[in-house]
């Protein structure tokens, strides 16, 4: 008989087990058969759960590939390495040590001196209001407006032409923001992500420096059915309000933000009329808009009495060297047909580091009788992006 009963609860504990094995089998394959289909292992990586940073990956080229590279900006080239290929000069890598050579890093940027001082660098208390929890700009009982008070007005001499820069989707990186803001002329602005941690703190130390700053707003992903732009862009897919709601959350740091650059998204029929709104509550604010998208939707939507302004020239995909340089000839091109130029670029190392060459690049101000004996080959000043954008 007490054979008998051990027999059965065996029996029943190994049945217990195989279904409990079975249930675990299914929930398993179940989780796995749901889970988002990434179109790489790179996306899955830059669309996990966990609120984290974006994740960039660098992709070494192989030993021996041949790349293009300037040879003026690198004199110490061995002479070895130089061929000629259609008609461009290549410099054949070989080593390890030569590929980490040519891969733009932020390292080589030497720092410069502050070259321009803003009146504001903390948030002055007539141009800040509460709501909730919220500190937003507002238009001063004088009537002074953000998008002004928070700029600075340069002079450029007569015979230059105006070049405007601004560097987006700054903040997420510490490192790469402290070396940007010393590194680059003060009359570089910086745009913050919206997703950046203690923006307030790094936009104080920015215009501390003498940078204007202001904050990224995005637009839904064009291709939402497989990417977002996350939990703080304009989808197609939110109220009104909630759309209201994110814009202000962005706005308010607790430092000053003279407006938002409009990033490259979903701007159409879809959605017109909540951009409007938003277009409007920057402009009831006296903040400007920055535009740089690459299509007219922003464009189309008329608000009269705001400040904005559309980019000339954005850097923020094609990564490629020769793709970025020859962007920056194409800005150089604008500045001399209609006198001024607005660049807006990526914080990726390749575009940076090729747009403070770039900037190092030009001609320095002399007066028409300084200059009138000289060859100026690039006569550009920077200015602040206000200084280029007026209200319409």
């Amino acid at each position: 008989m007490i054979q008998k009963e051990t027999s059965y609860k065996i029996l029943a504990t190994f049945a217990v087990m195989s279904v409990l094995a079975i249930a675990f089998i299914g929930f398993w394959f179940a989780d796995e058969k749901s889970e988002p289909q990434y179109l790489s292992k790179i996306d899955k990586l830059m669309f996990e759960k966990e609120n984290t940073a974006p994740k960039f990956v660098l992709t070494l080229p192989a030993p021996g590939e041949i790349r293009t590279t300037s040879i003026s900006a690198d004199p110490n080239l061995d002479s070895s390495k130089l061929m000629q290929q259609n008609g461009e000069r290549k410099v054949s890598l070989e080593t390890l040590e030569e590929i980490i050579a040519h891969i733009p890093t932020l390292r080589l940027l030497k720092d410069k001196e502050q070259t321009q001082t803003l009146k504001h660098v903390r948030l002055p208390e007539e141009m800040v209001e509460n709501e909730g929890k919220l500190l937003l700009p507002k238009i001063s009982m004088e009537g002074f407006k953000p998008w002004n008070e928070y700029g600075v007005s340069v002079k450029t001499l007569p015979n230059f032409k105006k070049v405007a820069v601004i560097i987006k989707g700054e903040g997420l990186d510490p490192q790469s923001f402290e070396k940007i803001i010393k590194a680059f002329d003060s009359e570089v602005a910086i745009s913050f992500s919206p997703y950046a941690q203690n923006t307030g703190s790094k936009i104080l130390s920015a215009r501390a420096l003498g940078h204007e700053t202001y904050i990224d707003l995005l637009l839904s992903s064009k291709d939402f059915l497989k990417s977002d732009s996350g939990p703080m862009s304009m989808s197609i897919t939110i109220s009104p309000e909630e759309a209201m709601d994110r814009l202000k959350r962005s706005l308010s740091t607790g430092a000053p933000v003279g407006g938002v650059v409009i990033n490259e998204g979903l701007a159409d029929e879809d959605n017109a009329e909540m951009l409007t709104s938003l277009l409007i509550e920057l402009k009831k604010r006296g903040l400007l808009i920055v535009d740089a998208t690459h299509a007219d939707g922003i464009d189309k939507i008329a608000i009269k009495g705001l400040a904005r302004r559309k980019a000339d020239i954005v850097i923020e995909s094609n990564m490629r060297r020769e793709t970025i340089v020859s962007m920056l000839k194409k800005a150089e091109e604008i500045a001399f047909n209609k006198g001024q130029v607005v660049v807006v670029v990526s914080p990726k190392p390749a575009a940076v580091v090729e747009t403070y060459n770039w900037i190092n690049s030009f001609s320095p101000q002399l007066s028409y009788e300084e200059a009138k004996n000289m060859e100026l080959s690039k006569p550009f000043a920077l200015v602040p992006i206000s200084n280029l954008t007026m209200e319409q």
